[in-house]
């Protein structure tokens, strides 16, 4: 067990990549608080099953005061916040010229601004006692720009890895080692984000890009977070990532 007894909270882990993230978690001797807007109840008995008891809070990213109750819970419910790994995550329309201000915001917002609040809320209890993993999950169209499609998702994802980098160096010169931040930048994942818009010959298109010839599962995901999340990453900080299969190696 990796991580018996440590505080995890999970923001998006109602499905996807935060529920993949969840359940290996918990295999591992996890404590989970998990937040979401919705149907955070179903996957927190999943986590119950699996491992040890979780949390379940329904909250909202684009709310500070939703994600500083969240981690409240963990300190007063659970005793602390050792891990925070922000999920929460939508993508929008495509190109920039065709993107009204409402929904670049929207996005903006989510993936952007709502790891700040996430980050911003738990850092309290983690240099109170000088320790932490901060797991942020960025994209590769955070290294590589969205190919003209997905232009408001590869900006906000730059900003994932910008915020990941800054605040790791900003922590460590503040004086707090024992915290470290790492992203991770996931390739094209099979999840419910974009199943709907998804075809099997955009499916093998993405797969040929890859060296190992497919796309990725919630689970590769899951268990780059879980390393990072772990002390054998103990001395990895400002660091982003790739769980691509190749598709990019820089």
């Amino acid at each position: 067990m990796r991580l018996p007894g440590r505080v995890v909270v999970v923001t998006g882990a109602a499905g996807g990549i935060g529920r993949a993230i969840a359940l290996a978690f918990a295999a591992e001797g996890a404590h989970l608080v998990l937040g979401d807007l919705a149907d955070v109840e179903a996957v927190a008995g999943e986590v119950g099953r699996a491992g040890p008891p979780a949390l379940a809070v329904r909250c909202d990213v684009g709310r500070g005061d939703d994600m500083e109750r969240l981690a409240a819970r963990a300190v007063a419910e659970r005793g602390g916040l050792d891990v925070l790994v922000t999920c929460a995550g939508v993508d929008g329309p495509g190109l920039l010229a065709e993107q009204d201000e409402a929904s670049w915001t929207r996005v903006i917002d989510v993936n952007l601004n709502g790891t700040y609040r996430a980050i911003r809320a738990a850092l309290p209890d983690m240099t109170r006692r000088g320790s932490g993993r901060i797991v942020t999950i960025a994209s590769v169209f955070g290294k590589t720009g969205g190919q003209g499609f997905i232009t408001a998702y590869a900006a906000s994802k730059h900003g994932v890895i910008g915020l990941t980098r800054a605040l790791a160096a900003e922590l460590g010169a503040q004086g707090h080692p024992g915290i470290t931040v790492n992203a991770i930048c996931p390739g094209y994942v099979l999840t419910e984000m974009g199943a709907a818009t998804r075809t099997p010959d955009m499916v093998a298109g993405w797969s040929a890009t890859s060296p190992l010839g497919r796309c990725a599962e919630p689970g590769d995901v899951a268990r780059m977070a879980l390393f990072l999340a772990s002390d054998d990453a103990a001395y990895c900080t400002g660091q982003a990532f790739n769980v691509t299969g190749g598709m990019i190696m820089h």
